[in-house]
């Protein structure tokens, strides 16, 4: 008799174990079906298209910076930062120059710096900005931003 209640003790552990190992699969499952479905709705595999992402060049990312100058009074400088090839770099030094701009080159960095001191009406902006455009196209430059000194 022992041994027949040390048998149906085994079977039912055996049957508990079993029980609980398929609610564990289950919950795996639907876990997974779950990831399944939201992988589909966010990968997306229909051939429709997604827009581009709108990107501005550096000539219009410099033209927003100095639209947004009206003038710039007696006391005012802005710092104006580009990234340059060293290549190039004292060829858009020597333009900058022949109009009557400074500017800095960190050979490190590859960051040349160049300042625009006030007093400056719109018109004086707008003639700097078609230079720095023009220097941009030539020397393949890069528009880093600028910053008010």
């Amino acid at each position: 008799m022992k041994v027949f209640e040390k048998l149906l003790k085994a079977i039912a552990l055996l049957a508990l174990i079993a029980g609980v190992l398929v609610i564990v699969l289950r919950l795996f499952e639907k876990k997974r079906e779950k990831m399944d479905e939201l992988d589909a709705y966010l990968m997306n595999d229909d051939d429709t298209d997604v827009p581009a992402a709108a990107s501005a060049s550096d000539e219009e990312y410099l033209d927003q910076d100095l639209g947004e100058w009206n003038s710039l009074d007696e006391r005012a400088s802005v710092v104006l930062s580009f990234l340059v090839d060293p290549a190039k770099a004292e060829g858009f030094q020597k333009e900058l120059a022949d109009e009557g701009y400074s500017s800095n080159y960190d050979k490190e960095t590859q960051i040349l710096e160049t300042v625009l001191h006030g007093p400056k009406d719109r018109q004086e902006i707008e003639e700097f900005e078609v230079v720095l455009k023009n220097l941009l196209l030539s020397t393949g430059s890069t528009y880093l931003g600028f910053a008010f000194e």
